[in-house]
């Protein structure tokens, strides 16, 4: 059926805006009185209008900011020229001077501030926060910032050797999110967006979920007395192997808790690719679907991990028995797969972000280090779950060899990755070793 929409009084008012505001004021305009058109079709057509005129809007916007930034000379020209030494170009007390550039031209138009800004975005990856954001908020976006956020929580190792790999994990990882949700940089790509978009959004508030997440289900369950004595069995054993004296067996700490840092530095770096370079991504292209994809999978693993947590917390604090309920029916371990999804999604998102840049712009030596930095964070903390998956699977076959419910109940399940195949084990004492907190 017809709009009920009066046409010629839209179009005047369509014409008063481009006027007015320019073409990005009269499509925002021209979103606008789609809806009303999406309102009055039927429903079998309202949902791809609405589809797009959720894009349109957002587009229209971001070129007017696009459009303000460059009459502001934030954003630098299409065809700028190429500093030979970036890192120079920054530390120079003049930086337009011809003898740091390749082919003598200077971006003549911009301050020497302006021209700094240009090179460390466009040349060493580190956009310049928005203005008003305080200098610690800021310095938490920067590469030595987010070394801060892993290494600095996780010194709670040194009060118990546990809480490097529990506390310290949750943080680090909540800390990286937040400052990447407060750090929306200036960007400037040919796709012309302003901040942070959406796909980056969705990613690091998924770190800041994981991380809250996390630490708020550790210390519930801390209270419980059979976790409490399994943190001082952890703590006994670590201590029984250390140097003595408090300062020699704190020191000893530290070669764990750095690695740990590194390794959560290296979870870290699909986040920092996508912050980067998730505003290349073109809209409904195959790396579009990709990213989206992979947010889709970090938000199923953190459901399943967080889900799996409570479903196996509640029986255990009831009976110390085998948990077959609700997830449990289907997953041995959905906690650890949800973690596993989780991280894969994470990664198959920041891969995505940094592949669309490439395609704009070429890949560069820096993001080939921040994409060997996913791929270590990736490896590692697939193998430490795949461990803690194996362990735990031997673990179960030790203390119900004899239940025929056990057997009953693998032969039904999925057992998630793990380094080798369940084997029955016939002597407990295999069973010692093992650190996790109950089958």
């Amino acid at each position: 059926p017809p709009p009920p929409l009066n046409m010629r009084r839209s179009s005047v008012l369509l014409g008063a805006a481009a006027i007015l505001g320019g073409p990005g004021w009269a499509e925002a305009f021209s979103g606008v009185a789609g809806l009303h058109i999406a309102a009055a079709r039927p429903k079998s057509m309202r949902r791809s209008t609405i589809v797009s005129v959720q894009s349109g809007p957002a587009n229209s916007m971001t070129n007017w900011w696009a459009a303000q930034l460059a009459k502001k000379k934030v954003i630098p020209p299409l065809f700028a020229p190429e500093p030979l030494n970036a890192k120079k170009v920054v530390g120079a007390k003049d930086p337009m001077d011809p003898t740091l550039w390749a082919d003598s031209r200077v971006p003549k138009h911009l301050s020497p501030d302006e021209v700094k800004d240009y090179v460390r975005l466009e040349f060493l990856n580190a956009p310049r926060p928005p203005p008003g954001v305080p200098a610690v908020v800021a310095a938490m976006g920067t590469i030595p910032g987010m070394w801060a956020i892993c290494i600095v929580p996780t010194m709670l190792g040194l009060i118990k050797a546990e809480y490097a790999v529990s506390y310290g994990y949750g943080w680090a990882m909540a800390g990286l999110g937040l400052a990447t949700l407060l750090n929306a940089p200036i960007v400037a790509t040919p796709s012309l967006c302003f901040g942070l978009d959406m796909i980056t959004r969705q990613h690091a508030l998924l770190y800041v979920l994981f991380g809250l997440r996390l630490n708020s289900f550790l210390a519930f369950r801390s209270n419980l007395p059979v976790f409490k004595k399994l943190v001082q069995t952890i703590e006994d054993k670590r201590n029984a192997n250390a140097p003595e004296g408090f300062v020699m067996n704190r020191l000893s700490r530290l070669p764990f808790i750095l690695s740990c840092s590194a390794l959560y530095f290296g979870m870290g770096a699909p986040l920092y690719l996508t912050k980067m370079y998730g505003a290349s991504i073109v809209q409904g292209s195959a790396l579009w679907m990709t990213a989206k994809a992979g947010v889709v999978a970090m938000y199923t693993g953190f459901v399943l991990e967080a889900v799996g947590d409570y479903q196996k917390l509640r029986e255990k604090s009831k009976t110390d028995g085998l948990v077959t309920k609700g997830l449990y029916r289907y997953l041995r371990h959905p906690n650890y797969s949800g973690e596993q999804l989780l991280w894969l999604g994470s990664c198959i998102t920041g891969l995505a972000s940094c592949a669309a840049a490439a395609v704009e712009g070429g890949l560069t030596r820096g993001m080939l280090k921040w994409v060997a930095g996913t791929v270590f964070g990736f490896a590692g903390i697939q193998y430490v779950l795949m461990q803690a998956t194996t362990t735990l699977e031997k673990k179960q076959s030790v203390k119900y060899a004899t239940n025929p419910d056990y057997q009953s109940w693998v032969q039904k399940t999925w057992g998630g990755f793990t380094f080798a195949p369940t084997q029955q084990v016939d002597d407990p004492s295999r069973s010692q070793n093992n650190t996790k907190a109950g089958p």
